[in-house]
This record gives C-alpha cells, structure tokens and sequence, in this order.
C-alpha cells in the first residue's frame, strides 16, 4: 500500500545503518549482517549498504526483551556472546601480553567465578604493592591476612563474605603468585579482559585510552578538586584524579557493577597508601538512586551508550528526566552530570559523534545549548577495540554566557566556533566543521537574492519492495522495469540500470504514487551521501528507496539549471558546512538558495550544462560561474575548492 507523502518523509529520515542498528539492539554488526543474510531482518538496500526503519529495530527491540523472538535469540549473537577479548587500547605494553594470557587462560580453564578470580588476583597485586605481607592459599581461607591498612582489611573481609562457598577443593594459588605486570589499572585490564563481549555491549562497558583521560584531568582538573565520574567502572578516571589530587576524600565514583566498584576502592587505596579513609565509591544506580553528594567541581567520565532499560526504569526516568525524551543512556549521564556540578563546574565526557547532528538526539543539544558554555569538542575518531563508532570529546561549563565562543579541535587543527549559531539550526545541529571564516561565507551567500525548494516542490521516495528477492532481478525479465540505486546516480545524470523489478505497486512495502516518478522531468538524488548528488530524469525512471526524488515547482527555474547547481562545489560546501551529514534529507534541500537569476544568467548557465553534458565545459568553468552569481572573490572560491577535499 502506497504511503502518504508525510509519512514517507518520516520514514525517510528516520532510518539506521547496520553499525547503529547493532549499538540499538546491543548486537555485533557481523550478527546484524548475518540476520539478514538468514531472512530474519528486513532491511532496504541504500547505495550498497543495508539500512534499517528505527521502528522496525524498535519492534525488533521490543520482540527480544519479552521473548518473543525465539529463533533471533537462540543465534549466536553479540549480546549472548561467551567471547572476550583484550582491551588493546588499554595496554601500555605490548611485553605484558603474554603474562596476561596465561592469567586469563588459566582462570577459563579452571572455569573460575570472575569475582573469584578477581579477588585473588586484587589479593597478589595487593601483595605486590607491599600493602599485604606474605601469605598462602589457606590464608585467604582462614582470613588470616596481615594488612598495612585497617580500611583496606575492613574492604578486603567485605569481599570475602560476598562469596557464598570459598573453594577449598582446588587450589587456585597461580592467581595469587603469578606475575602481574605494574600497569595502571592492571586489575581494571584484567577484569575488562575477563568480561564476555555481550557483557560490555550491555553495560557500555569499554575503556578510554590513557592519553584522554590524562587529556581531560591535565586541562581542568586542580590539587583541591572535588570530582566524580558517575560510571566509574575499575577507576580508571578515578586513578587519573588521584594523581592530581591530595585528598582521597575529594574523589566520588559510582557504578552499578559490584566487582568494579571493588576494584575501584581497591585502587584508590593502593593510590593513597599513607591515607586512612573510606573511598568515596559507590555500587550505585547513578540515574536512580539518590545522591546527597553534589556541586562538583568536575564531572568526567565515558559514560555507557545505548543503555537497556526495564519498563520500570523507563518510567521512573521519564519523570525524573522529562527533557530527554530520546531515553538514551549517555544523554541521561549528561543531564545527571550537569545537575550535581555547581555553577561553574565543568562536566568533559567521551561520546559517539552522533551526539553532534543525528536528529533523535537534539533533546540534550537544546539543554546543552540553553545550560552550558560549549568548553571544547574533540574529534577523536575510532578509539574503541571492537566499536566502530567515531567518538568526540565534549567539554562544557555551566554557566549561561554571552560569550559562546568554542574550541573545535579535529585533524591537529585547532579553531573556534561561535555555537550560539547552532540554536538557530534545523535540529539544533552542532556544525563543528564550519568555523568563523565559514560563518561569514555562508552569510555572504545566502545575502544573495535567492528562493528555495521549500513549498515549491514535489518529493517522492524510491521504492521499498519488502522482499528483494522476490522482485528484484540483475538481468532484464519479462514484466520487469528498469530500477536505479543510490549508487547508479552521478551527477546530472544515471548510469545504465543493473537492476530489474517487477513492479506491482500494490504489493510492494512502500511506493509513491505513480505520477511522481512519471513525471516529465524530475530530479533523482542519493540518500546515503557525504555529498549532494543530483540526476536529472526525463524518462520516467523507477527507484529504490537509496535514490530519492524531488520534482521543483519554481516559475522559470528549470530542473537542468537546478541539478547543475546542486552538484557544483559551492553547494557541497554549503551541504557540508550547513548540515555535516551523511544522509541528503529533504529539510537540507529545503534550505539550499537558489538564485533570483537575470535572463543573461539563466542562458549562461543553460550554455554550461549543455556544454558539460556534450563535454564541451568543465567542472571548474562551472564552478567559477556558480561562485561568482552570489559575488565571491577568487580568493573564497579556492577556500571553497580546499574546504571540500
């Protein structure tokens, strides 16, 4: 049944890749990938990539917390998966590998309780440091440890009660003599190493490389701070602190896993051994559980992304968070964070990019913008062993200031932005590659008498068959049309069709109706894109749902002269400054200008087009035309040139 215009707009621009699909449904890309190689998950085919309908993932989502999705969870899978893997990030030394491969094989083979394991391993590093005089096995059993530390064998009897039977039929004493290499955090590593993959895909659970942390503590953390990272883990942040810190009592951390809070307050001693204290470390539900604790001085942390919640616990956090509608567990950390720092206090947290421009997450970006000063972005790229999100680190104050000037550091390049701009943005999106010399271009352009698409066009997505197999076909068939992919359009105009579909509207999942794509003249345009690329069409070509379609109703502006704009180097400079997408949405077309053109200037760039297509121009005449119809110097349109390498 076909679809309404407003509803395919949604859904248009509501879909995910397969690496978002995976992060939603805390599954591996390869499971995601093999699913739908099984039938098990629909998907569409955009420019050679599968993507998926967030409601369909939603469902999907919903399926597998109630059971209802048998034959999906008994296949092995990311979140059910027994495998482990070391954190290769967090090493220092690529020499300690093998002493922490025999640790970790001898506690699989011996199949060793983690917390167990644990425990020994904190007892041996714990002897290591000098902080637990000599002993044996039958001591650990007998609790007869000598400590230097009153607190620290008040915390190390605490644990021991925790097991409910101490093995006495095998002797585990390798865990409490083997070699354990002097790295920071080494019991963290450990733990993290012991950690099945699904473990860490549910619980967010994955570490951040030395260097930030140390990045995040050198710029704002002091000798008297009071701080907190609210997902703690094993203190990694917390041991970061500690070196900067001389108070231990100044140091909060809370995480809901019991064994890594262990090993957090088991760290923090080891850090501050002449101190007596009690570690400020709690196994608490930071979101839910009450607080007395507050105005911090600095909040750090790399919070947990994509976050399971029980029904229960949804319901809770919409009352306690109504502004983040999203229900995301990093936006969740932020908000929290930002609350329990005081006036002036600085919140730095490691997040995925996406926080920056994907729709769904505008809820924190309007509270950041309304609530904080933007400190400092940091591009960071791809840090994570096994995730292949691109991460970013953001600094922000609160305090609401005039002055909302902020650092963007990306590439070694460093520069300033002013984000008050980014209010004013569709979704508020944060355009971190458009700086001040940017800004004052892109008034320049759209200073320049211009229209737009807006309310002055048709749009039509590409089709969704629902079942590819069974109507697609890579050779011509009878009964079969012609179909076009993302993939298949180059600029101003669509490679020949590879593709075949048997075209029965009614049976297919989503189709336009047909007039749109049997139209005299419509304009063809990738989705799933870093750049606009535009096909003009008079032949009534078919498409998949990779190759949207717009059909422009602007009096005396042909579609030739519009497709010849939208691919010139000026309108992928717009595209990537404006909006920093990998998807050409509808609302970014929307807002392209398009220029009141004089009669010499329409011709002109009637000549260029023909001339292009009979390969009589080239791309850069174009280009230096386009640019100099809204007034721009030959030294910005080279900036233009160098911006869109």
């Amino acid at each position: 049944m076909a679809q309404t215009p407003s509803d395919n707009r949604q859904r248009m621009e509501n879909t995910l890749c397969v690496s978002e699909a995976a992060t939603m449904l805390h599954l591996s890309a390869a499971t995601i990938r093999n699913w739908v190689k099984s039938g098990f998950l629909p998907h569409r085919l955009i420019a050679g990539k599968q993507v998926f309908y967030v409601s369909e993932i939603y469902d999907l989502q919903t399926k597998l917390q109630n059971g209802n999705a048998e034959k999906l969870q008994n296949r092995a899978n990311k979140t059910h998966s027994d495998k482990s893997f070391f954190p290769k990030e967090y090493l220092q030394n690529k020499s300690y590998l093998q002493d922490f491969t025999s640790i970790i094989t001898f506690i699989q083979t011996n199949g060793i309780p983690t917390s167990m394991a644990m425990f020994l391993l904190s007892l041996n590093y714990l002897h290591q440091e000098k902080m637990i005089q000599s002993f044996t096995y039958q001591d650990v059993i007998n609790q007869t440890l000598i400590f230097t530390n009153k607190q620290l064998e008040i915390e190390i009897n605490d644990w021991f009660s925790s097991f409910s039977k101490f093995s006495k039929e095998k002797d585990f004493s390798y865990l409490l003599h083997c070699s354990i290499p002097a790295q920071k955090d080494v019991l963290g590593f450990l733990y993290q190493s012991l950690m099945k993959e699904g473990t860490k895909s549910q619980q967010g659970a994955y570490y951040t490389p030395e260097e930030i942390v140390n990045g995040i503590v050198s710029t704002y953390i002091k000798a008297d701070s009071k701080v907190l990272d609210p997902c703690c883990g094993t203190g990694q942040f917390l041991l970061a602190f500690a070196r900067k810190i001389s108070n231990p009592r100044l140091i909060y951390g809370m995480d809901m896993d019991e064994i890594a809070v262990r090993i957090a307050r088991i760290n923090l001693f080891i850090a501050y051994k002449t101190h007596v204290f009690v570690p400020n470390i709690m196994c608490k539900n930071t979101l839910l559980d009450s607080f007395q604790v507050h105005d911090f001085d600095v909040v750090a942390s790399n919070p947990p992304w994509g976050c399971h919640f029980s029904e229960s616990e949804k319901e809770t956090i919409k009352k306690i968070y109504p502004e983040i509608t999203s229900m995301e567990s990093f936006a969740l950390f932020l908000k929290k964070s930002m609350d329990l720092t005081h006036k002036g206090g600085v919140v730095s947290f490691i997040l995925p990019e996406s926080i920056l421009k994907v729709k769904m997450h505008k809820d924190i970006r309007t509270l950041i913008l309304n609530e904080t000063k933007i400190l400092k972005i940091k591009v960071l790229g791809r840090i994570f062993t096994n995730v292949f999100s691109p991460i970013i680190r953001l600094d922000i104050k609160k305090d609401k200031t005039t002055n909302q000037l902020t650092e963007i550091e990306i590439d070694n390049r460093s520069y300033t932005v002013d984000t008050s701009i980014w209010k004013n943005n569709k979704d508020q999106i944060f355009t971190i590659l458009s700086d001040e010399c940017d800004k004052k271009l892109l008034n320049k352009i759209y200073a320049i008498s211009h229209t737009t698409l807006y309310k002055q066009a048709d749009w039509a997505l590409g089709i969704v068959t629902g079942n590819n197999r069974a109507y697609l076909a890579d050779t011509p068939k009878s009964g079969y049309k012609p179909i076009y992919r993302g993939s298949d359009i180059l600029p101003l105009h669509l490679k020949p069709s590879s593709h075949y579909l048997l075209f029965v509207p009614e049976k297919l999942q989503q189709t336009a109706p047909m007039e749109k794509y049997e139209a005299n003249e419509k304009l063809i345009y990738r989705f799933i894109s870093k750049k606009i690329i535009v096909a003009y069409d008079d032949k009534q070509r078919l498409t998949l749902n990779s190759a949207n379609c717009v059909l422009p109703k602007i009096s005396n502006y042909s579609l030739k002269i519009i497709a010849l704009l939208f691919n010139s180097s000026l309108y992928q400079y717009i595209f990537q400054k404006k909006f920093s997408s990998i998807k050409v949405l509808r609302s970014h077309l929307e807002q392209l200008p398009l220029p009141l053109l004089n009669a010499e200037s329409y011709q002109q760039l009637e000549i260029l087009y023909n001339g292009i297509s009979e390969g009589k121009k080239t791309e850069k005449e174009i280009d230096s035309y386009i640019m100099s119809l809204f007034g721009l110097t030959n030294e910005e349109q080279q900036y233009i040139r160098d911006s869109i390498k």
